[in-house]
């Protein structure tokens, strides 16, 4: 058995591109505190200097840093090289896949660390990228998905995989996202909080919302997921509820950082994604206790069940969309109210933090 003087030697960094408002940062981060507070010696490295997430590394004493030139594509795979040779760790941890890359790349050039990777979607295609980091996984001491589809595909397509692979599903501050009963509001309120992009289906869903106004449904939707670097599709986004002229039925709003009380204000959640690993923001939004209308792909049956805590429908049939929505929208108040309670008993059942930091830590002790 390891004692708590053995675990603050052992050095641990964890590493993503940066700190920015995403689902893999957001468990990243999660992480990093809990592993320091279980006396590790830990360090949060990105190679962007994006700080939606510091504040909370700072407030929690964890250490983290914006790896030199590392922002430079060219020298990047030399500057995380550098970095980690300088810094000795004994573990790392890369989240995302071009971080898992440029560790394994790490490695395989003379790094003397232990290597877990994690996967945070489920592959759709194998290109040249993908290719590329699965062959260089065969360095790595554990594969981590987050999603037992992702584990599934991995087994299936690379076998070699099946020693090193082990799902370790996100975590939920399960006190911080907290439980509250809500009464069902005469015109309920709907939020998604998913970029605004192609994947995540954003305009399959203004069609769905076009046929729930024309059914005359009462309703309104808060999508939270603007950003910068999808600009054109948000536009067209925008363009498309303008033609429509349901601009009072829905919103695109920027991201917020204010994301719990954007739960605690909503009556149902909705998730339209094309494909997910474990979606942080499903997690989050059951552990409020939200009743879920989500797409019927990947690990999502898992926390979201029909006739239980939600609905499932096909990302690709807007009309079968409308259709499960519709089914949320006209709940009796005393299934409503059944369903924020099963979503809840979900997101204790599954979402701990404790289960999820001592996975982490069965890998780096064994």
């Amino acid at each position: 058995m390891i004692c708590k003087n053995e675990r603050i030697m052992k050095k641990i960094i964890l590493f993503t591109d940066c700190l920015g408002a995403g689902g893999a940062q957001r468990q990243l981060v999660g992480l990093a505190i809990m592993l320091k507070e279980k006396n590790y010696n830990v360090t949060v490295a990105t190679y962007h200097n994006i700080d939606f997430y510091k504040k909370q590394l700072d407030d929690a004493g964890v250490r983290n840093l914006v790896i030199p030139n590392g922002s430079n594509k060219k020298k990047r795979i030399w500057a995380v090289r550098t970095f980690l040779k300088k810094e000795k760790p004994d573990w790392v941890i890369a989240y995302l896949e071009t971080p898992s890359l440029l560790a394994c790349i790490a490695k395989v050039t003379g790094g003397k660390f232990r290597l877990i990777v994690s996967e945070r979607n489920t592959t759709q295609t194998v290109g040249m990228n993908e290719r590329v980091r699965f062959f260089l996984y065969r360095w790595a001491d554990a594969i981590v998905p987050n999603s037992y589809a992702q584990e599934n595909y991995l087994t299936s397509h690379y076998p070699w995989m099946q020693k090193k692979l082990k799902t370790i599903t996100n975590f939920v501050d399960l006190d911080f996202f907290s439980f509250i009963e809500r009464k069902k509001r005469e015109v309920p309120e709907i939020v998604i909080a998913a970029s605004i992009w192609k994947s995540k289906n954003t305009l399959g869903f203004i069609e769905a919302v076009k046929i729930l106004v024309e059914r005359n449904c009462r309703f309104h939707v808060s999508w939270y997921g603007k950003s910068e670097t999808n600009i054109d599709y948000y536009n067209d986004c925008l363009q498309k509820i303008k033609d429509y002229g349901i601009q009072d039925y829905i919103e695109l709003k920027d991201k917020t950082k204010q994301i719990k009380n954007v739960y605690h204000s909503a009556d149902v959640f909705c998730l339209p994604s094309f494909y997910e690993g474990t979606p942080n923001v499903i997690c989050e939004a059951i552990s409020t206790g939200l009743p879920v209308a989500c797409s019927d792909v990947c690990d999502n049956h898992i926390y979201v069940m029909t006739g239980q805590n939600g609905v499932l429908f096909d990302p690709n049939n807007p009309n079968d969309m409308a259709n499960k929505i519709s089914h949320l929208l006209n709940l009796y108040d005393v299934d409503f109210q059944e369903y924020q309670r099963n979503s809840r008993n979900i997101a204790v059942g599954k979402l701990s933090k404790e289960s999820f930091v001592d996975a982490y830590i069965k890998i780096i002790e064994s």
